[in-house]
């Protein structure tokens, strides 16, 4: 198997650390374990016009959400990335980097939530979160200097299952549409078992997932909410771009949910990235293959705001 001589160096270097394994080593130090990991890997951070905190309403209080302005004259189109870990860690700053990228090179609005995380705050609290600052996207992103009728959203692992999510919710509650969706890496099959879970298991295996899927959504793993590639009818959605890593546990199931979306009818774009592991995207410090795929995730952003 081909592996990418900069992820093979990286994996290397996580092997000599002999690290328990996340489960054993428990929730909170794997969360500062990953938040640490996410600020090493990723890009540097670029020189914006404004990164600052707001609060955004939410249906169990305000959102701690944060945004990214490019420099230049709004009102500028919004993407809503929602960040990974699985519903149970991470951080919208361990992605500081890549946000920046995001927000400079697609010359847009950047919006991060903090939403509720499992295990304190189980399923469906971390979809209900996004969906709250998506919509009052839709309603009020002139006040960040945004353009309410080019709004995007993307996520990548833990996410990629929120903006799969969000889009669905968007049509259950007759919400508009984002402009286009980009699932990178999604978990979108909860309950699932496909063969990449059991074969692949550099970085990411599947005893990690079913520990998070477990405190996330425990005895739910069949409700589409939390298994987006349930939803019997997906016709309809946004136009969706869906990036895999070939060593991901997570790539199966991302290409099954691609193809689930092309068969109703929905613009897809499928993209895999040879050689990579699991959160590579976010891996643009040292990964060149991650910057080509940021850089990718742009183009596409460009294109769906450039045709609204």
């Amino acid at each position: 198997m081909y592996i990418d001589p900069q992820i093979k160096s990286f994996i290397d270097g996580l092997a000599e650390l002999d690290m328990p394994h996340p489960v054993e080593l428990g929730l909170e130090e794997t969360r500062n374990g990953f938040s640490q990991l996410w600020q090493q890997v990723n890009p540097p951070s670029r020189e914006l016009a404004k990164i600052e905190d707001i609060q955004v309403p939410g249906p169990a209080g305000d959102i701690r959400t944060k945004v990214y302005t490019p420099a230049g004259d709004g009102p500028f189109p919004v993407l809503a990335f929602f960040h990974g870990g699985g519903c149970c860690m991470m951080a919208p700053e361990d992605y500081d980097g890549t946000n920046t990228a995001l927000a400079e090179d697609a010359s847009c609005i950047v919006v991060v939530p903090a939403y509720r995380r499992a295990p304190e705050n189980p399923f469906p609290a971390p979809l209900e979160d996004c969906f709250a600052v998506f919509t009052w996207l839709q309603a009020n992103a002139a006040d960040i200097g945004g353009d309410p009728n080019r709004i995007a959203i993307a996520g990548d692992s833990g996410g990629g299952y929120l903006a799969a999510a969000v889009a669905q919710e968007a049509k259950r509650e007759s919400a508009a549409q984002p402009l286009t969706q980009i699932l990178i890496y999604p978990m979108t099959d909860m309950g699932g078992l496909p063969p990449s879970r059991v074969e692949e298991t550099m970085f990411l295996d599947d005893r990690t997932l079913q520990w998070v899927i477990g405190m996330h959504v425990g005895e739910h793993r069949l409700d589409p909410r939390a298994s987006p590639i349930l939803e019997p009818d997906v016709s309809g959605l946004a136009p969706a771009l869906v990036i895999a890593a070939q060593i991901d546990p997570l790539r199966d199931e991302g290409r099954a949910y691609a193809s689930k979306l092309q068969n109703a009818g929905v613009p897809v774009q499928y993209q895999i990235y040879d050689g990579v592991v699991h959160g590579f995207f976010s891996m643009g410090g040292f990964c060149d293959q991650g910057n080509v795929a940021v850089a990718q995730v742009v183009d596409a952003l460009k294109s769906a705001f450039a045709r609204n």
